[in-house]
């Protein structure tokens, strides 16, 4: 049986990413359990807080419209890009300056999910 790579291990493949500054893990309650990768501009308390109030309001909406749990939100602007992914009973936050490799990230990240969402 082959040993399960830690969170870690996982998260530092994903900041691997090309595009990919820095990969945090953020808890329902919007505390930061995890992170890899430069901040950058970014303090990661008010990113935990920040994730944690969209998803509320995400969770709010998808009863309010009857549809199921999203799958990815994608946050852009003119000097950032925040991706956010449900992993167990976390996010997964991928922060980017720009969403220039949105595509890419995207694509790359869904091979992590399986092997990341049993660890949170």
């Amino acid at each position: 049986m082959l040993d399960q790579r830690n969170s870690t291990e996982i998260l530092q493949d994903i900041l691997d990413i090309p595009g990919a500054n820095a990969v945090v893990v953020v808890g329902r309650d919007g505390f930061v359990i995890e992170a890899v990768g430069a901040m950058l501009k970014f303090d990661l308390d008010t990113v935990g807080a920040s994730v944690a109030l969209v998803l509320n309001g995400t969770e709010r909406m998808e009863q309010e419209l009857n549809i199921a749990a999203f799958q990815t939100l994608t946050l852009e602007a003119n000097d950032a890009m925040i991706m956010c992914t449900p992993v167990g009973d976390a996010l997964l936050v991928i922060l980017a300056p720009d969403s220039k490799t949105l595509g890419m990230i995207r694509l790359q990240v869904k091979k992590y999910i399986p092997e990341l969402a049993p660890l949170f």
